[in-house]
């Protein structure tokens, strides 16, 4: 009696909790694991996103529009700017913004939402911005700071004393002025304060050998001043190349990695720990990106990367 009296009960009990573990095993069986979003890693994900939202909300708009105008737009108000509005309104501070055409926005603006332009999009120094999106070149101005994103579909230019805490993305070419901060850069061409792209021009008797040899050492390694090497170098605890060496190929590092002044590194560039690059180096080449992986990544002007950096924990460019 007893047995039956604790089967009943734990019945009871559980019974409320049966549609909740039905819908459960329905929702595994026909869903399976969550899959990424397709592009989430792409450097403009979050740009492209915007832009194609405010794309569709425009289209939804029949009349035109010829003074600033706010709509919503996910819950939240949207101001879209016509593009006969040259200068942006302080108001754009507190909502998000979407220019039809090239915008210029003013100086020590504190703004909290994305803003997005059809065209160029110049910033005002002193300021602050979630999020920034240009169709043509933007130019983030000096002393100012990016909390999230920014991307350009053409041309990033970033003024000096500027901190960039989140992706800086551009289709052409990123230019930052030093001193700066950063987290991350991607574009086919970094340019590092007055730097211009050698390594198109760099001779075949740079480079030691035509088949080229692998390197690994479990050893700290320090390359001479004007090595030439062709093949890739992966060292313990410190890795360093002299000046004026050529390396084609990939350096890699259980530790901290130095390039010395006039480098070019033809490969990308890992370390577990930080990367110091000193001015006057080019990391990659065109059509063949080099990135720079690193905790913390120094990066002196003038420099040129191919491709992207990544700083794990933070990343400075410096003058040399």
């Amino acid at each position: 009696m007893l047995s039956l009296f604790a089967v009943v009960t734990i019945i009871l009990f559980l019974l409320p909790f049966t549609p909740t573990a039905g819908l459960f095993l329905r929702r595994r069986r026909t869903l399976g694991p969550s899959p990424l979003s397709e592009g989430a890693y792409a450097p403009d994900h979050f740009a492209r996103n915007l832009i194609e939202k405010l794309r569709a909300r425009m289209a939804l708009i029949t009349q035109p529009v010829v003074t600033v105008c706010e709509y919503p737009l996910d819950d939240e108000p949207l101001l879209i700017l016509p593009a006969s509005m040259r200068r942006a309104p302080s108001e754009c501070a507190t909502k998000m913004s979407y220019a039809l055409a090239d915008v210029v926005f003013p100086t020590a603006l504190a703004c909290d939402k994305e803003i997005a332009a059809e065209g160029a999009l110049v910033t005002g120094e002193n300021a602050s911005y979630r999020a920034l999106y240009a169709a043509d070149t933007l130019r983030v101005g000096r002393n100012s700071t990016i909390v999230r994103w920014c991307h350009a579909d053409t041309h990033l230019k970033v003024d000096k004393s500027c901190r960039i805490l989140g992706r800086a993305s551009a289709n052409k070419t990123i230019k930052v002025d030093a001193p700066c901060r950063f987290t991350t850069l991607t574009a086919p061409m970094i340019l590092i304060g007055s730097a211009e792209p050698r390594a198109a021009g760099a001779k075949a008797e740079d480079l030691a050998s035509v088949a080229g040899t692998n390197h690994v050492a479990r050893e700290p390694v320090s390359l001479a001043a004007g090595t030439r090497l062709h093949g890739s170098v992966k060292a313990y605890k410190r890795l360093c190349v002299g000046a004026g060496s050529v390396i084609e190929g990939a350096l890699a590092c259980e530790g901290d990695i130095v390039i010395e002044p006039g480098c070019l590194i033809w490969g990308p560039i890992i370390a577990e720990g930080d990367v110091r690059i000193a001015g006057g180096c080019e990391v990659g080449r065109s059509g063949h990106p080099g990135s720079v992986v690193g905790e913390d990544v120094e990066i002196a002007a003038p420099a040129v990367i191919h491709g992207a950096v990544h700083a794990r924990r933070g990343g400075n460019i410096t003058e040399s």
